[in-house]
């Protein structure tokens, strides 16, 4: 049997068939639920927003909906949270210059360039479900995960604290409203986002860091300058903070099973 080309592999993953299948079969009752859970508080934190400023911020909301989406993929071990993913940081980028974040552009100009990094480093490395109580036929492919040495996290620290004080310095330069807050949420998704796609599961630990960093940086930009869009971002950063707690409790599963395989 010959070799699949890259050109296959990729195709079998992204054709519009298969993202549409990973994005509504494969789930269990308490995926689904978690999903809905998210979505829903997306949407009641969006409202309390709109009742405050009555401004409908649809393309706010929508840009939140989307990176649910892929966050709870990318939770799921799915290499089609990348086409969603893809999405949600070129809709990131209008709002977070609207609200002077500039560190926020540059980080949804990197996630850009790391959806398609991502891709490529997760296409050979995709494997039946062994968390998935599925028969093997029907077993949908999640990435194989694993952990980081303790020479690797010896590494990451001091890179990721000198990154912090230029990212920073760069931002007070530019007249970002918030210099250093938006320095440590650019340099903590940078490095989340690479861990991510080296597959590794302390990427999500970095993520929860994140994500509340997020909440303090939009709740900030709302009570300092009522950005409209603020609303949809905390909606969403509440949101993503529930689905970084299940993505370190599925990620481990995933790591643990390759283990004992």
């Amino acid at each position: 049997m010959s070799k699949e080309t890259i050109g296959k592999r990729f195709w079998r993953y992204f054709n519009p068939a298969n993202i549409l299948k990973e994005l509504f079969i494969g789930w269990t009752l308490a995926e689904a639920t978690l999903l809905l859970v998210l979505l829903a508080l997306q949407l009641t934190v969006w409202l309390i927003g709109v009742g405050q400023h009555g401004n409908f911020d649809w393309f706010g909301l929508t840009t939140g909906i989307m990176n649910i989406i892929t966050v709870v993929l990318v939770a799921k071990g799915r290499i089609t949270n990348y086409f969603w993913g893809l999405i949600y940081s070129a809709m990131y980028m209008p709002l977070a210059f609207q609200s002077q974040l500039f560190g926020e552009v540059a980080l949804s100009a990197f996630w850009v360039i790391m959806q398609f990094i991502g891709v490529a480093a997760w296409l050979g490395f995709m494997q039946k479900d062994q968390t998935s109580k599925q028969s093997q036929q029907h077993q949908q492919e999640v990435v194989e995960t694993k952990y980081m040495t303790l020479k690797q996290w010896l590494w990451v620290l001091p890179i990721f604290i000198i990154i912090l004080l230029i990212v920073g310095m760069i931002l007070q330069q530019a007249g970002s409203r918030q210099p250093y807050m938006d320095g440590l949420t650019t340099t903590i998704s940078m490095g989340a986002q690479i861990l991510q796609t080296a597959k590794f599961a302390e990427s999500w630990y970095v993520w929860l860091l994140f994500d509340l960093v997020e909440i303090i940086l939009w709740t900030r930009a709302w009570t300092g300058h009522a950005d409209p869009s603020a609303w949809a971002m905390l909606g969403m950063n509440l949101a993503l903070t529930i689905n970084a707690i299940y993505g370190i409790i599925q990620w481990r599963k995933l790591v643990n099973k390759n283990i004992v395989r």
